[in-house]
Parts: structure tokens; C-alpha cells; sequence
């Protein structure tokens, strides 16, 4: 029987992780619970506590966080003795907590603070990549790559702020940006997507642009907004279909349609998605996107 008030992850060693509001789950330092194991990203799921009790986000992992054995695609509900395996290693969910009670106690007050609200919102999202940094950090040195990649973001950022896009972090070489499509037109994506292609040729360096259309869920945290949601997954993984296609710009079968270009985008072709059951097919940028003198990623 749990001991009444008290909420916990029992380790694979046999130990206690108390919970309070909020649980960062990864390799690096910064987590709440460090796990030192290389089969999980450095920010791998996220553990909070709402209203209903608590519930965990994937945060777009390599190897995938898996609910008694089910793959997460969006925030799921945490109950007791649910087993949560993160990057294969493998954590037990331990609360007296029961739907329809008071929310579970978390101990002394904490530093954190409690999340707000959880909000579905459709939106544009977009991925940047870049292309090679780990060869040009070997082959230049680290603090030479460090320079360019922070040219290439001074001179890419304003290309996504000034046509309403908000870039909601930076993930080591690649951005996360997005356009909520209660505040942001199918306009303000083709510009973007305009003015990244015109930056190609002055660009330090390559990069991979990637955007999709669907459904996102919005947290409040003291780390700021995050998103998380099938969608964020799916853009992530989308990044690697278009390594694989040797694409440098690609597209959704959502953003194209909603964003007006049906009819206007050839085909990479169909491609599986991982962690997802069906297949999709990924299009390339209209041919009037790519600038005269930039690089084009047409499909093959």
C-alpha cells in the first residue's frame, strides 16, 4: 500500500524519485530525475501535475517513452503502478492518488510552479536543421562551429519573428518555430518560407527546413510554454524523412493543404513514420520558392 500523500517513481535499482509539480526525465544535468543511460535523449519526457492528476509528455525522444508498453504520441494520465519506460529503462509510477480526490500532495512547497492549463491549439510548425555541424565542429574545431551556428541563428531568426512566426526553443543545432493559426495566416508561412530560401546563398551555413499543420498542446510552466502532442513528434521525425530523401526543404501533406499549395508541389513519395501506423506522402516547395541562385531540393 502507498503511504498516503506520497507520489514516486521506484527506480530500477529499488529507489524512490519523489514528485512534486513537475519531473524533467533525461541524461543531462539539468533534469529533475538524471538518468545517466545513452539510450535517452537529454530532455526526454516531462512528468506534471494538473487538476486530474499527473500525466507525462514524450519531448520528442529518440527511443520513444512508452506507458505499459504503449507508445506515447501525446500526453498521457499517470495512475498507479503504470510502468513508464523511458529510453529502455524502465520506471514504476507509484500514488495514493484516485480520480474524482483532492490533488495529490507533493510535500514541502516547491520552487516550481503549477501548471495552468493544458490547451489544444492548431498551428504551423516548423523545424530548421542544420546540415553536417557535428563534421564542420570536428573539422574546424568547436568554437569555430559555435561562431557559425550562432551566425546562422542571428541571421535566420528574424526571418521567422518578422512574419509572425515564435520560435519556441533551440534543440543544439536546429529550431523549433511555430505559427498558432488563431493569430497567423497561411501568408505569414509562405514568406517565411520565401525569405529562408533567398537566405540559402548567404547562409553560413546548410540547413534542413521541414513544416508541417496540426494540432498542438500548449503547457505553462516557470520553463516558459511548451508544446508537445503527436504533431511536435511527427514534425521531429519528419526532419529525418527528409535527411533521408536529401531534402533541404520538405512538407506535410497538412501544410500543403493548408496552406494553399495542392497541385503546386511535387512528390518526394510515401515514406512510414516512426512510432505511426500509416504512410505519408512528403512534397517538396513549389519551384518559384527556390531562389535562382540557391540550392534546389527537388525530389529525385
Amino acid at each position: 500500500m502507498n503511504e498516503s500523500g506520497q507520489t514516486w517513481f521506484e527506480l530500477p535499482n529499488g529507489q524512490r524519485h519523489p514528485l512534486r509539480e513537475r519531473c524533467a526525465i533525461g541524461r543531462q544535468a539539468d533534469n529533475d530525475l538524471v538518468l545517466a543511460n545513452n539510450s535517452l535523449s537529454r530532455h526526454h519526457a516531462l512528468v506534471m501535475l494538473g487538476a486530474m492528476g499527473y500525466f507525462i509528455t514524450d519531448l520528442q525522444s529518440s527511443n520513444g517513452t512508452y506507458v505499459n508498453k504503449r507508445l506515447l504520441t501525446r500526453p498521457a494520465p499517470l495512475r498507479d503502478a503504470d510502468e513508464v519506460n523511458v529510453g529502455g529503462v524502465v520506471l514504476r509510477f507509484h500514488s495514493s492518488w484516485r480520480m474524482g480526490s483532492s490533488r495529490p500532495e507533493v510535500g514541502d512547497a516547491p520552487t516550481t510552479q503549477l501548471i495552468q492549463q493544458l490547451q489544444a491549439r492548431p498551428c504551423w510548425l516548423l523545424v530548421l536543421d542544420v546540415e553536417g555541424h557535428a563534421a564542420l565542429a570536428e573539422q574546424a574545431g568547436s568554437e569555430a562551429a559555435l561562431r557559425q551556428l550562432q551566425n546562422w541563428i542571428g541571421g535566420t531568426r528574424p526571418l521567422i519573428e518578422k512574419h509572425s512566426g515564435l520560435i519556441n526553443r533551440y534543440i543544439g543545432d536546429a529550431i523549433l518555430a511555430y505559427w498558432p493559426c488563431d493569430i497567423a495566416t497561411p501568408a505569414d508561412v509562405l514568406a517565411t518560407l520565401r525569405a529562408l530560401e533567398g537566405w540559402r546563398a548567404l547562409s553560413p551555413l546548410p540547413f534542413r527546413v521541414v513544416v508541417h499543420h496540426g494540432s498542438v498542446l500548449f503547457t505553462r510552466s516557470e520553463h516558459g510554454e511548451e508544446l508537445a502532442g503527436r504533431d511536435v513528434t511527427f514534425v521531429f521525425r519528419m526532419e529525418k524523412i527528409a535527411k533521408g530523401f536529401a531534402s533541404r526543404a520538405m512538407l506535410s501533406p497538412t501544410a500543403v493543404r493548408t496552406l494553399g499549395l495542392e497541385n503546386r508541389c511535387e512528390s518526394y513519395g510515401r515514406s512510414a513514420v516512426d512510432g505511426m501506423t500509416d504512410f505519408f506522402v512528403f512534397y517538396a516547395l513549389p519551384r518559384e520558392f527556390i531562389a535562382p541562385s540557391g540550392p534546389d531540393s527537388r525530389p529525385g
